[in-house]
């Protein structure tokens, strides 16, 4: 079916407390409904890609890791005051997690988003794309 419509979606899979999107990829022990959520919000994505293709429009989603945010610093604060140790430690201890050694930014994974809605990601269709330094380890 064309609708006489060009263009890009990219749907961006927000992140809750602790849970990132990442977890479509690699689902997180103990988040039963977080991960089956994030499972139909891909399958969407992909059912969407095919559908729209042909009109010329192409859907892929993000799946952000951690990205240094206010939300990520309130995170980091609420763990250390549970666990008794400092803000700091606690970042280090997701860097320690990720391939990367660090914790992305919001721009980084912007940059992402902005390629994929720009006439250069025209082939790039229907996939998700883990920002997330590594983190997740699966090969698809």
């Amino acid at each position: 079916m064309d609708l006489g419509l060009h263009g890009r979606v990219a749907i961006v899979a927000a992140a809750r407390e602790g849970f990132f999107s990442s977890a479509v990829k690699q689902p997180v022990d103990g988040s039963l409904l977080s991960n089956s959520v994030r499972a139909a919000v891909n399958g969407l994505a992909r059912t969407l890609a095919n559908e729209f293709t042909p009109s010329g429009i192409t859907v892929n989603d993000t799946c952000p890791g951690y990205a240094h945010t206010a939300r990520l610093d309130i995170l980091a604060k609420s763990i250390s005051t549970r666990s008794n140790v400092k803000p700091g430690e606690v970042f280090a201890g997701w860097a320690r997690e990720i391939p990367a050694g660090r914790i992305g930014t919001p721009e980084e994974f912007a940059a992402v988003v902005v390629f994929l809605a720009s006439q250069r990601a025209s082939c790039v269709n229907g996939t998700s794309i883990a920002v997330d330094g590594g983190l997740v380890r699966s090969l698809l």
